[in-house]
Protein backbone atom coordinates (compact mmCIF):
# COMPACT_ATOMS: atom_id res chain seq x y z
CA UNK A 1 0.00 0.00 0.00
CA UNK A 2 1.47 3.03 -0.70
CA UNK A 3 1.07 6.82 1.02
CA UNK A 4 -0.95 9.47 -0.02
CA UNK A 5 0.74 11.51 -2.55
CA UNK A 6 1.52 15.16 -0.86
CA UNK A 7 -0.66 18.17 -2.12
CA UNK A 8 1.09 20.60 -4.29
CA UNK A 9 1.81 23.94 -2.74
CA UNK A 10 4.38 26.37 -3.35
CA UNK A 11 6.54 24.64 0.38
CA UNK A 12 6.01 21.52 -0.98
CA UNK A 13 7.57 22.61 -4.37
CA UNK A 14 10.88 24.38 -2.75
CA UNK A 15 11.26 21.58 0.05
CA UNK A 16 11.65 19.31 -2.82
CA UNK A 17 13.17 21.72 -5.24
CA UNK A 18 15.84 22.07 -2.50
CA UNK A 19 16.15 18.09 -2.24
CA UNK A 20 17.13 17.92 -5.77
CA UNK A 21 19.67 20.90 -5.75
CA UNK A 22 21.55 19.14 -3.02
CA UNK A 23 21.63 15.40 -4.21
CA UNK A 24 22.38 16.62 -7.86
CA UNK A 25 23.41 19.90 -8.44
CA UNK A 26 22.22 23.47 -10.00
CA UNK A 27 22.53 22.42 -13.60
CA UNK A 28 19.78 19.42 -12.76
CA UNK A 29 17.31 21.48 -11.37
CA UNK A 30 14.58 22.00 -14.14
CA UNK A 31 11.07 22.73 -13.63
CA UNK A 32 10.54 18.96 -15.57
CA UNK A 33 12.97 17.14 -13.16
CA UNK A 34 11.54 18.84 -10.29
CA UNK A 35 7.66 17.91 -12.02
CA UNK A 36 8.89 13.95 -12.03
CA UNK A 37 10.46 14.30 -8.70
CA UNK A 38 6.80 15.15 -7.51
CA UNK A 39 5.21 12.76 -9.39
CA UNK A 40 3.50 15.80 -10.74
CA UNK A 41 2.93 17.40 -14.46
CA UNK A 42 5.91 20.04 -14.56
CA UNK A 43 2.86 22.42 -15.99
CA UNK A 44 1.10 22.17 -12.74
CA UNK A 45 4.07 23.95 -10.72
CA UNK A 46 3.54 26.96 -12.85
CA UNK A 47 -0.08 27.50 -10.85
CA UNK A 48 2.09 28.18 -7.29
CA UNK A 49 5.19 29.44 -9.05
CA UNK A 50 5.81 31.43 -12.07
CA UNK A 51 8.99 30.19 -13.38
CA UNK A 52 12.33 29.36 -13.10
CA UNK A 53 13.62 32.68 -11.57
CA UNK A 54 10.73 32.48 -8.98
CA UNK A 55 11.70 29.23 -7.89
CA UNK A 56 15.37 29.84 -7.28
CA UNK A 57 14.40 33.02 -5.21
CA UNK A 58 12.28 30.74 -3.57
CA UNK A 59 14.90 28.59 -2.72
CA UNK A 60 16.77 31.32 -1.18
CA UNK A 61 14.02 32.89 0.32
CA UNK A 62 14.07 29.55 2.12
CA UNK A 63 17.76 28.93 2.89
CA UNK A 64 17.83 32.82 4.35
CA UNK A 65 14.80 31.96 6.34
CA UNK A 66 16.47 28.85 7.44
CA UNK A 67 19.73 30.93 8.85
CA UNK A 68 17.67 33.15 10.49
CA UNK A 69 15.15 31.40 12.01
CA UNK A 70 17.72 29.69 13.92
CA UNK A 71 18.30 32.49 16.35
CA UNK A 72 15.64 31.69 18.23
CA UNK A 73 13.10 33.70 19.57
CA UNK A 74 13.48 35.49 22.81
CA UNK A 75 17.25 33.82 23.23
CA UNK A 76 19.15 37.41 22.68
CA UNK A 77 17.82 38.56 26.69
CA UNK A 78 21.31 38.63 27.79
CA UNK A 79 23.29 38.91 24.46
CA UNK A 80 24.55 42.05 22.60
CA UNK A 81 24.22 42.91 19.39
CA UNK A 82 28.04 42.11 18.49
CA UNK A 83 27.05 38.75 19.30
CA UNK A 84 23.66 38.67 17.46
CA UNK A 85 25.70 39.57 14.71
CA UNK A 86 28.28 36.90 14.78
CA UNK A 87 25.20 34.54 15.35
CA UNK A 88 24.02 35.37 12.23
CA UNK A 89 27.35 34.39 10.51
CA UNK A 90 27.50 31.23 12.10
CA UNK A 91 23.92 30.39 11.13
CA UNK A 92 24.40 31.39 7.71
CA UNK A 93 27.46 29.37 7.36
CA UNK A 94 25.65 26.51 8.93
CA UNK A 95 23.37 26.21 6.89
CA UNK A 96 25.36 26.59 3.69
CA UNK A 97 27.24 23.83 4.60
CA UNK A 98 24.64 21.68 5.03
CA UNK A 99 23.64 22.77 1.52
CA UNK A 100 26.72 23.48 -0.31
CA UNK A 101 25.51 23.02 -3.99
CA UNK A 102 23.00 26.23 -3.31
CA UNK A 103 26.20 28.83 -2.30
CA UNK A 104 26.16 30.00 -5.77
CA UNK A 105 22.58 30.97 -5.20
CA UNK A 106 23.03 33.07 -2.14
CA UNK A 107 26.22 34.89 -3.10
CA UNK A 108 24.26 36.39 -6.48
CA UNK A 109 20.35 36.36 -5.32
CA UNK A 110 20.08 39.81 -3.43
CA UNK A 111 17.73 39.60 -0.39
CA UNK A 112 14.26 40.74 -1.89
CA UNK A 113 10.91 39.15 -0.69
CA UNK A 114 8.69 40.67 1.90
CA UNK A 115 9.60 36.71 3.95
CA UNK A 116 13.84 38.00 3.97
CA UNK A 117 13.28 41.13 4.42
CA UNK A 118 10.82 40.94 7.59
CA UNK A 119 13.30 37.97 9.01
CA UNK A 120 16.07 40.21 8.67
CA UNK A 121 13.94 43.36 10.29
CA UNK A 122 13.14 40.65 13.31
CA UNK A 123 17.05 40.48 13.75
CA UNK A 124 17.87 44.38 13.52
CA UNK A 125 15.48 44.98 16.26
CA UNK A 126 17.05 42.52 18.42
CA UNK A 127 20.53 44.11 17.56
CA UNK A 128 18.42 47.63 18.77
CA UNK A 129 17.01 46.30 21.36
CA UNK A 130 20.39 44.97 22.90
CA UNK A 131 22.64 48.75 22.23
CA UNK A 132 23.14 49.36 18.53
CA UNK A 133 22.18 52.40 16.55
CA UNK A 134 21.90 51.54 13.25
CA UNK A 135 23.75 54.32 10.70
CA UNK A 136 24.19 54.94 7.16
CA UNK A 137 27.60 52.19 7.65
CA UNK A 138 25.22 49.74 9.18
CA UNK A 139 24.29 48.35 5.60
CA UNK A 140 27.73 47.61 4.83
CA UNK A 141 28.43 45.92 7.40
CA UNK A 142 25.72 43.41 7.08
CA UNK A 143 26.80 43.27 3.20
CA UNK A 144 30.71 42.59 4.29
CA UNK A 145 29.45 40.10 6.83
CA UNK A 146 27.47 38.21 4.87
CA UNK A 147 29.85 38.31 1.49
CA UNK A 148 32.59 36.95 3.95
CA UNK A 149 30.62 34.39 5.27
CA UNK A 150 29.79 33.10 1.54
CA UNK A 151 33.07 32.93 0.19
CA UNK A 152 34.72 31.29 2.98
CA UNK A 153 31.85 28.65 3.14
CA UNK A 154 32.60 28.34 -0.89
CA UNK A 155 36.54 27.72 -0.15
CA UNK A 156 35.71 25.18 2.96
CA UNK A 157 33.19 23.51 0.58
CA UNK A 158 33.47 23.44 -2.67
CA UNK A 159 35.93 20.90 -4.64
CA UNK A 160 38.93 22.08 -6.37
CA UNK A 161 38.56 24.53 -9.65
CA UNK A 162 39.69 22.03 -12.19
CA UNK A 163 39.15 18.86 -10.31
CA UNK A 164 42.79 18.46 -9.05
CA UNK A 165 44.97 20.50 -6.52
CA UNK A 166 43.21 22.12 -4.23
CA UNK A 167 45.58 21.24 -1.15
CA UNK A 168 48.38 23.10 0.18
CA UNK A 169 51.75 20.79 -0.53
CA UNK A 170 53.30 19.93 2.97
CA UNK A 171 56.56 19.83 2.15
CA UNK A 172 56.25 22.51 0.12
CA UNK A 173 55.11 24.76 2.77
CA UNK A 174 57.84 23.47 5.53
CA UNK A 175 60.55 24.19 3.46
CA UNK A 176 59.57 27.77 2.75
CA UNK A 177 59.44 27.90 6.36
CA UNK A 178 62.98 27.01 6.88
CA UNK A 179 63.67 29.79 4.31
CA UNK A 180 61.85 32.49 6.18
CA UNK A 181 61.63 33.27 9.79
CA UNK A 182 58.60 35.72 9.20
CA UNK A 183 57.08 32.79 7.07
CA UNK A 184 57.86 30.15 9.57
CA UNK A 185 55.76 31.92 12.00
CA UNK A 186 53.42 32.67 9.65
CA UNK A 187 52.76 29.10 8.59
CA UNK A 188 53.34 27.54 11.86
CA UNK A 189 49.45 26.99 12.93
CA UNK A 190 49.06 25.27 9.09
CA UNK A 191 52.36 22.83 10.15
CA UNK A 192 50.60 21.87 13.17
CA UNK A 193 47.41 20.76 12.03
CA UNK A 194 46.09 20.73 15.64
CA UNK A 195 46.47 24.35 16.15
CA UNK A 196 44.54 24.96 12.51
CA UNK A 197 40.78 25.11 12.21
CA UNK A 198 38.73 26.62 9.60
CA UNK A 199 35.84 27.46 12.49
CA UNK A 200 38.34 29.74 14.52
CA UNK A 201 39.56 31.13 11.09
CA UNK A 202 36.05 32.30 10.26
CA UNK A 203 35.20 33.78 13.70
CA UNK A 204 38.10 35.38 13.78
CA UNK A 205 37.22 36.79 10.37
CA UNK A 206 33.64 37.51 11.40
CA UNK A 207 34.39 39.08 14.89
CA UNK A 208 37.30 41.36 13.00
CA UNK A 209 34.16 42.70 10.97
CA UNK A 210 31.97 43.30 13.14
CA UNK A 211 34.70 45.15 15.05
CA UNK A 212 35.69 47.37 11.70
Amino acid sequence: MTGKRPSLSRKFILEQALSILDQEGLEALTLRRLGEGMDFSYTAIYRHIPGKAALLEGITETLWLKALNRLGSGSHDDATWQSILEHVAVNLRDTLLEHPNAIPLLATHPISTRNELMAIARTLDDMVEAGYEINDLSINLIMNLTVFTIGHVLAESAPPAGGTGGNPDGRALAEAAQDSESLGRLLHPLLETDQYNLETQFLQGVRSIIKG
